[in-house]
């Protein structure tokens, strides 16, 4: 099995009803931004993640992965 190198970036993620905090793991050497565009994935993975409501900032879930379209991301930033 060939595994890929990967840079874990701490990111917040908005959708319209949820922020979504947690780990994006992205192709060694490339931005956050170069996942986002790929047109080759339509959802993009986060790992050990907090989601939140927008409504009233309460934390919903805790999930160690969760996966969001890429269509339905308003903003994405990094933490660190």
């Amino acid at each position: 099995m060939v595994y890929t190198s990967k840079d874990q970036v701490k990111v917040a993620v908005m959708t319209d009803r949820l922020r979504i905090e947690g780990t994006m793991h992205v192709l060694a050497g490339s931005r956050v931004t170069d996942a986002l565009n790929s047109k080759a994935k339509d959802f993009i993975a986060f790992t050990d993640a907090a989601v939140f409501s927008l409504i009233d900032d309460r934390l919903l879930y805790e999930p160690e992965y969760v996966a969001v379209n890429r269509e339905a991301i308003a903003a994405l930033f990094p933490l660190e």
